[in-house]
Protein backbone atom coordinates (compact mmCIF):
# COMPACT_ATOMS: atom_id res chain seq x y z
CA UNK A 1 0.00 0.00 0.00
CA UNK A 2 2.87 2.25 -0.92
CA UNK A 3 1.05 4.74 -3.37
CA UNK A 4 -1.51 5.92 -0.70
CA UNK A 5 -0.95 7.82 2.56
CA UNK A 6 -3.15 8.62 5.15
CA UNK A 7 -2.05 11.43 7.75
CA UNK A 8 -5.26 11.80 10.40
CA UNK A 9 -5.38 15.41 11.80
CA UNK A 10 -7.38 15.57 15.42
CA UNK A 11 -9.14 12.68 17.13
CA UNK A 12 -11.11 11.49 14.54
CA UNK A 13 -8.39 11.80 11.97
CA UNK A 14 -6.53 9.71 14.13
CA UNK A 15 -8.97 7.28 14.24
CA UNK A 16 -8.86 7.00 10.70
CA UNK A 17 -5.06 6.50 10.23
CA UNK A 18 -5.51 3.72 13.04
CA UNK A 19 -7.58 1.73 10.94
CA UNK A 20 -5.65 2.55 7.63
CA UNK A 21 -2.44 1.32 9.38
CA UNK A 22 -4.05 -2.57 10.27
CA UNK A 23 -4.68 -2.61 6.40
CA UNK A 24 -0.89 -1.83 5.39
CA UNK A 25 -1.13 1.70 4.09
CA UNK A 26 1.54 4.22 5.48
CA UNK A 27 -0.09 6.56 8.09
CA UNK A 28 0.66 9.40 10.31
CA UNK A 29 -1.09 11.95 13.23
CA UNK A 30 -1.10 15.29 13.88
CA UNK A 31 -3.01 16.60 17.23
CA UNK A 32 -2.99 19.16 19.50
CA UNK A 33 -4.42 17.05 21.97
CA UNK A 34 -1.56 14.24 23.46
CA UNK A 35 -4.31 12.03 25.16
CA UNK A 36 -6.35 11.72 22.04
CA UNK A 37 -3.71 10.67 20.21
CA UNK A 38 -1.87 8.65 22.81
CA UNK A 39 -5.13 6.08 22.10
CA UNK A 40 -3.76 5.32 18.43
CA UNK A 41 -1.34 2.47 19.11
CA UNK A 42 -1.02 1.37 15.55
CA UNK A 43 -0.05 4.59 14.20
CA UNK A 44 3.89 4.83 14.76
CA UNK A 45 4.39 8.37 13.60
CA UNK A 46 3.29 11.02 15.58
CA UNK A 47 3.24 15.18 16.34
CA UNK A 48 1.92 16.64 19.16
CA UNK A 49 1.86 20.22 18.28
CA UNK A 50 3.96 22.00 21.44
CA UNK A 51 1.93 24.17 23.69
CA UNK A 52 -1.69 23.00 23.35
CA UNK A 53 -4.15 20.91 25.00
CA UNK A 54 -7.00 19.94 22.47
CA UNK A 55 -9.02 22.90 20.55
CA UNK A 56 -12.16 22.58 22.69
CA UNK A 57 -14.02 22.76 19.50
CA UNK A 58 -12.47 25.89 18.25
CA UNK A 59 -11.44 26.49 15.11
CA UNK A 60 -9.47 29.16 14.98
CA UNK A 61 -7.35 27.45 17.70
CA UNK A 62 -6.23 24.74 15.34
CA UNK A 63 -5.83 27.74 12.76
CA UNK A 64 -3.45 29.11 15.14
CA UNK A 65 -1.73 25.65 15.55
CA UNK A 66 -0.66 25.44 12.34
CA UNK A 67 0.25 29.03 11.95
CA UNK A 68 2.37 28.98 14.66
CA UNK A 69 4.50 25.75 13.90
CA UNK A 70 3.39 24.88 10.02
CA UNK A 71 7.27 23.99 9.25
CA UNK A 72 7.46 21.69 11.83
CA UNK A 73 4.55 20.24 10.78
CA UNK A 74 5.77 19.89 6.99
CA UNK A 75 9.08 18.60 7.59
CA UNK A 76 6.76 15.92 10.33
CA UNK A 77 5.22 14.92 6.84
CA UNK A 78 7.74 14.71 4.72
CA UNK A 79 9.60 11.71 7.15
CA UNK A 80 6.99 10.22 8.17
CA UNK A 81 5.72 9.08 4.14
CA UNK A 82 8.29 7.74 1.64
CA UNK A 83 7.80 6.74 -1.82
CA UNK A 84 3.64 7.99 -2.23
CA UNK A 85 2.07 9.32 -4.96
CA UNK A 86 -1.22 10.42 -2.75
CA UNK A 87 -1.30 11.82 0.78
CA UNK A 88 -5.20 11.46 1.85
CA UNK A 89 -5.73 14.45 4.74
CA UNK A 90 -8.56 12.67 7.37
CA UNK A 91 -10.35 14.74 9.34
CA UNK A 92 -13.49 15.50 11.23
CA UNK A 93 -14.91 19.06 9.31
CA UNK A 94 -17.33 19.41 12.14
CA UNK A 95 -14.49 20.17 15.31
CA UNK A 96 -11.54 22.30 16.16
CA UNK A 97 -8.53 20.63 15.76
CA UNK A 98 -8.89 18.81 12.65
CA UNK A 99 -11.94 21.27 11.00
CA UNK A 100 -9.84 24.16 12.05
CA UNK A 101 -6.28 22.97 10.92
CA UNK A 102 -6.78 20.64 8.22
CA UNK A 103 -7.48 23.24 4.97
CA UNK A 104 -4.53 25.23 5.31
CA UNK A 105 -2.54 22.14 6.81
CA UNK A 106 -3.50 20.71 2.65
CA UNK A 107 -3.05 24.03 1.38
CA UNK A 108 0.26 24.64 2.52
CA UNK A 109 1.42 20.69 2.12
CA UNK A 110 0.44 21.64 -2.18
CA UNK A 111 3.20 24.08 -2.02
CA UNK A 112 5.46 22.61 -0.26
CA UNK A 113 5.59 18.71 -1.55
CA UNK A 114 5.13 19.43 -5.16
CA UNK A 115 6.21 15.79 -5.69
CA UNK A 116 2.78 14.39 -3.92
CA UNK A 117 -0.61 14.93 -4.47
CA UNK A 118 -3.15 16.07 -1.76
CA UNK A 119 -6.44 15.03 -0.77
CA UNK A 120 -8.53 14.78 1.60
CA UNK A 121 -11.12 12.36 4.14
CA UNK A 122 -13.65 14.84 5.50
CA UNK A 123 -16.28 13.82 8.28
CA UNK A 124 -19.50 15.45 7.44
CA UNK A 125 -21.83 15.35 10.78
CA UNK A 126 -24.79 14.05 11.28
CA UNK A 127 -27.70 16.77 11.10
CA UNK A 128 -28.62 16.62 14.27
CA UNK A 129 -25.60 18.24 15.78
CA UNK A 130 -25.91 21.57 17.46
CA UNK A 131 -25.09 24.80 16.11
CA UNK A 132 -21.82 25.39 17.06
CA UNK A 133 -20.71 21.70 15.09
CA UNK A 134 -23.14 22.94 12.28
CA UNK A 135 -20.91 26.59 11.90
CA UNK A 136 -17.97 24.67 12.15
CA UNK A 137 -18.50 21.77 9.11
CA UNK A 138 -20.03 25.01 7.02
CA UNK A 139 -16.97 26.63 7.04
CA UNK A 140 -14.79 23.96 7.23
CA UNK A 141 -16.04 22.75 3.85
CA UNK A 142 -16.41 26.26 2.19
CA UNK A 143 -12.63 26.46 2.59
CA UNK A 144 -11.53 23.01 1.10
CA UNK A 145 -13.80 23.95 -1.89
CA UNK A 146 -11.81 26.52 -2.81
CA UNK A 147 -8.26 25.03 -2.36
CA UNK A 148 -6.46 25.52 -5.69
CA UNK A 149 -4.82 21.68 -7.20
CA UNK A 150 -6.61 19.74 -4.19
CA UNK A 151 -7.18 16.00 -5.55
CA UNK A 152 -9.88 13.88 -4.73
CA UNK A 153 -12.23 15.07 -1.61
CA UNK A 154 -13.80 11.92 0.36
CA UNK A 155 -16.86 13.97 2.36
CA UNK A 156 -17.92 10.45 4.76
CA UNK A 157 -21.27 11.20 5.48
CA UNK A 158 -22.14 10.10 9.10
CA UNK A 159 -25.84 10.50 8.39
CA UNK A 160 -25.90 8.09 5.65
CA UNK A 161 -24.81 5.83 8.66
CA UNK A 162 -27.52 6.75 10.96
CA UNK A 163 -30.26 5.73 8.26
CA UNK A 164 -29.14 2.22 8.23
CA UNK A 165 -28.14 2.33 11.96
CA UNK A 166 -30.84 4.44 13.68
CA UNK A 167 -30.33 3.03 17.48
CA UNK A 168 -26.51 3.04 16.84
CA UNK A 169 -24.54 5.00 19.28
CA UNK A 170 -22.38 8.13 18.43
CA UNK A 171 -19.51 5.73 19.01
CA UNK A 172 -20.57 3.07 17.03
CA UNK A 173 -20.99 5.25 13.92
CA UNK A 174 -18.20 7.17 14.10
CA UNK A 175 -16.51 3.70 14.14
CA UNK A 176 -18.22 1.77 11.27
CA UNK A 177 -18.02 5.00 8.90
CA UNK A 178 -14.16 5.07 9.70
CA UNK A 179 -13.92 1.29 8.81
CA UNK A 180 -15.81 1.71 5.79
CA UNK A 181 -14.11 4.67 4.09
CA UNK A 182 -11.27 3.10 4.70
CA UNK A 183 -12.01 -0.55 3.65
CA UNK A 184 -13.34 1.57 0.26
CA UNK A 185 -9.91 3.10 -0.29
CA UNK A 186 -8.21 -0.50 0.35
CA UNK A 187 -10.45 -2.58 -2.08
CA UNK A 188 -9.94 -0.20 -5.00
CA UNK A 189 -5.93 -0.38 -4.55
CA UNK A 190 -5.87 -4.21 -3.56
CA UNK A 191 -7.74 -4.22 -7.33
CA UNK A 192 -4.35 -2.82 -9.24
CA UNK A 193 -2.50 -5.46 -8.11
CA UNK A 194 -4.54 -8.38 -9.74
CA UNK A 195 -4.29 -9.23 -13.50
CA UNK A 196 -6.60 -10.51 -16.06
CA UNK A 197 -7.29 -11.61 -19.62
CA UNK A 198 -10.27 -9.17 -19.88
CA UNK A 199 -8.86 -5.83 -18.96
CA UNK A 200 -6.96 -4.58 -16.24
CA UNK A 201 -7.21 -1.76 -13.94
CA UNK A 202 -3.66 -0.54 -12.78
CA UNK A 203 -2.36 2.17 -10.53
CA UNK A 204 -2.08 4.77 -13.17
CA UNK A 205 -5.82 4.07 -13.64
CA UNK A 206 -6.36 4.49 -10.08
CA UNK A 207 -4.21 7.76 -9.90
CA UNK A 208 -5.41 9.17 -12.78
CA UNK A 209 -9.48 9.11 -10.75
CA UNK A 210 -8.48 9.89 -7.55
CA UNK A 211 -5.72 12.85 -8.43
CA UNK A 212 -9.04 14.74 -9.76
CA UNK A 213 -9.99 17.93 -7.89
CA UNK A 214 -13.28 17.76 -6.55
CA UNK A 215 -15.97 15.09 -5.02
CA UNK A 216 -15.09 11.60 -4.91
CA UNK A 217 -17.32 8.15 -4.07
CA UNK A 218 -16.59 5.05 -4.18
CA UNK A 219 -19.19 2.08 -3.60
CA UNK A 220 -20.29 -1.73 -4.32
CA UNK A 221 -22.92 -3.05 -5.70
CA UNK A 222 -23.68 -7.27 -5.73
CA UNK A 223 -25.90 -7.67 -8.72
CA UNK A 224 -26.36 -11.35 -8.32
CA UNK A 225 -30.18 -11.26 -9.49
CA UNK A 226 -29.44 -9.00 -12.32
CA UNK A 227 -31.32 -10.92 -15.10
CA UNK A 228 -30.98 -7.13 -17.90
CA UNK A 229 -28.72 -4.64 -18.27
CA UNK A 230 -31.64 -2.29 -16.76
CA UNK A 231 -31.04 -4.51 -13.17
CA UNK A 232 -27.10 -3.82 -13.53
CA UNK A 233 -27.53 0.21 -14.01
CA UNK A 234 -30.39 -0.11 -11.36
CA UNK A 235 -28.41 -1.80 -8.90
CA UNK A 236 -25.33 0.85 -9.22
CA UNK A 237 -27.11 3.64 -8.88
CA UNK A 238 -28.63 2.72 -5.34
CA UNK A 239 -25.05 1.76 -4.71
CA UNK A 240 -24.30 5.72 -5.17
CA UNK A 241 -27.25 6.55 -2.42
CA UNK A 242 -26.35 4.17 0.11
CA UNK A 243 -22.96 4.39 -0.06
CA UNK A 244 -20.88 5.86 3.35
CA UNK A 245 -20.38 8.94 1.47
CA UNK A 246 -22.77 11.74 0.79
CA UNK A 247 -25.07 11.26 -2.14
CA UNK A 248 -25.01 11.96 -5.37
CA UNK A 249 -27.27 15.42 -6.26
CA UNK A 250 -25.25 17.39 -9.55
CA UNK A 251 -25.06 15.82 -12.93
CA UNK A 252 -21.70 15.91 -14.47
CA UNK A 253 -18.82 13.06 -13.35
CA UNK A 254 -15.52 14.05 -14.65
CA UNK A 255 -13.47 10.74 -14.05
CA UNK A 256 -14.67 7.56 -13.06
CA UNK A 257 -14.05 3.84 -13.20
CA UNK A 258 -16.28 0.32 -13.33
CA UNK A 259 -14.33 -2.69 -11.63
CA UNK A 260 -16.28 -5.58 -12.44
CA UNK A 261 -15.20 -8.96 -10.53
CA UNK A 262 -17.85 -12.01 -10.88
CA UNK A 263 -18.81 -14.71 -13.67
CA UNK A 264 -18.33 -13.67 -17.49
CA UNK A 265 -22.05 -14.33 -18.07
CA UNK A 266 -23.00 -11.41 -15.68
CA UNK A 267 -20.42 -9.12 -16.75
CA UNK A 268 -22.21 -9.23 -20.57
CA UNK A 269 -25.54 -7.35 -18.91
CA UNK A 270 -23.07 -4.08 -18.28
CA UNK A 271 -24.10 -1.33 -20.61
CA UNK A 272 -22.26 1.67 -19.70
CA UNK A 273 -23.99 4.47 -21.24
CA UNK A 274 -27.16 2.78 -19.20
CA UNK A 275 -25.26 2.71 -16.01
CA UNK A 276 -24.35 6.93 -15.98
CA UNK A 277 -27.67 7.89 -17.62
CA UNK A 278 -28.37 9.76 -14.39
CA UNK A 279 -25.63 11.98 -14.07
CA UNK A 280 -23.86 12.45 -17.56
CA UNK A 281 -21.12 9.96 -19.13
CA UNK A 282 -17.61 11.04 -17.70
CA UNK A 283 -15.27 12.64 -19.72
CA UNK A 284 -12.89 9.57 -18.98
CA UNK A 285 -13.67 5.75 -18.24
CA UNK A 286 -11.07 3.23 -16.61
CA UNK A 287 -12.57 -0.49 -16.39
CA UNK A 288 -11.77 -3.62 -15.13
CA UNK A 289 -12.86 -6.96 -15.38
CA UNK A 290 -11.78 -10.01 -12.97
CA UNK A 291 -13.81 -13.40 -14.19
CA UNK A 292 -13.88 -14.93 -11.12
CA UNK A 293 -16.31 -18.23 -9.23
CA UNK A 294 -17.80 -15.39 -6.51
CA UNK A 295 -21.03 -13.44 -6.48
CA UNK A 296 -20.47 -10.95 -8.85
CA UNK A 297 -19.84 -7.56 -7.74
CA UNK A 298 -19.09 -4.10 -9.69
CA UNK A 299 -17.47 -1.58 -7.96
CA UNK A 300 -17.57 2.01 -9.24
CA UNK A 301 -15.82 5.14 -8.40
CA UNK A 302 -16.74 8.35 -9.33
CA UNK A 303 -14.57 11.63 -9.56
CA UNK A 304 -14.84 15.38 -10.15
CA UNK A 305 -18.15 15.69 -8.70
CA UNK A 306 -19.60 18.81 -7.51
CA UNK A 307 -19.91 19.61 -3.66
CA UNK A 308 -23.70 17.74 -2.56
CA UNK A 309 -24.96 21.28 -2.15
CA UNK A 310 -28.66 19.25 -0.81
CA UNK A 311 -26.78 17.71 1.67
CA UNK A 312 -24.52 20.50 2.69
CA UNK A 313 -27.51 23.33 3.03
CA UNK A 314 -28.83 21.08 5.40
CA UNK A 315 -26.50 21.60 7.81
CA UNK A 316 -27.17 25.11 7.62
CA UNK A 317 -30.72 25.49 7.14
CA UNK A 318 -31.68 24.99 11.03
CA UNK A 319 -28.92 27.88 11.77
CA UNK A 320 -30.99 30.22 9.13
CA UNK A 321 -33.75 29.68 10.94
CA UNK A 322 -32.21 30.05 14.30
CA UNK A 323 -30.44 33.11 13.37
CA UNK A 324 -32.15 35.84 15.39
CA UNK A 325 -31.80 33.19 18.32
CA UNK A 326 -28.37 32.61 17.83
CA UNK A 327 -27.11 36.06 17.65
CA UNK A 328 -29.24 36.92 20.32
CA UNK A 329 -27.21 34.27 22.55
CA UNK A 330 -23.56 34.85 21.76
CA UNK A 331 -24.43 39.15 21.99
CA UNK A 332 -25.78 37.96 25.72
CA UNK A 333 -22.68 35.90 26.77
CA UNK A 334 -20.90 39.12 26.75
CA UNK A 335 -23.56 41.13 28.30
CA UNK A 336 -25.60 38.90 30.80
CA UNK A 337 -25.56 40.42 34.03
CA UNK A 338 -27.48 41.03 37.15
CA UNK A 339 -28.59 44.10 38.81
CA UNK A 340 -29.50 43.38 42.56
CA UNK A 341 -32.62 44.82 44.27
CA UNK A 342 -31.65 45.01 47.72
CA UNK A 343 -27.79 46.18 48.02
CA UNK A 344 -29.57 48.39 50.90
CA UNK A 345 -29.32 45.20 52.90
CA UNK A 346 -25.52 44.87 52.98
CA UNK A 347 -25.52 46.93 55.83
CA UNK A 348 -27.73 44.54 57.97
CA UNK A 349 -24.90 42.55 58.43
CA UNK A 350 -23.32 41.11 61.81
CA UNK A 351 -20.83 43.23 62.58
CA UNK A 352 -18.16 42.55 65.36
CA UNK A 353 -18.50 44.93 68.29
CA UNK A 354 -15.77 47.76 68.06
CA UNK A 355 -13.78 47.94 70.40
CA UNK A 356 -11.62 51.24 71.89
CA UNK A 357 -8.69 51.27 73.90
CA UNK A 358 -9.30 54.03 77.00
CA UNK A 359 -6.43 52.96 79.03
CA UNK A 360 -6.43 50.70 82.33
CA UNK A 361 -6.28 54.47 84.46
CA UNK A 362 -10.06 55.14 83.05
CA UNK A 363 -11.56 51.80 83.40
CA UNK A 364 -10.24 52.33 86.95
CA UNK A 365 -12.33 55.39 87.48
CA UNK A 366 -15.15 54.22 85.92
CA UNK A 367 -16.09 51.68 88.25
CA UNK A 368 -15.05 54.18 91.19
CA UNK A 369 -17.87 54.51 93.91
Amino acid sequence: MKSIGILGVGQAGGNIAEIASTMGFQTALINTNQRDGAVNTRVEKKYFVPGYNGAGQDRSVGLRAVHEHYREMIDFVRKSFKNIKLLLVAFSTDGGTGSGMSPLLMDILLDQLPQINIGAIAIVPERNVLAGNRINAAECIEQISKIEGISSIFLVDNDQMRKTNPQSSKQQIYLSSNQQVIEAIHHVVSVTKKSSFYGNFDETDLMNILNTRGVTIISSATVTDAKTSADIASAIQRSWASSIFCPVDTVGVIRASLIYEGPENVSKLINVPAVFEGIGEPVELFEGTYITETDPTITTILAGLSFPRSRLQSLEESLEKNKERLQFLVKKEHMEKYDSQVTWASNLKAKAPERKSTGVSSKLSKYQK
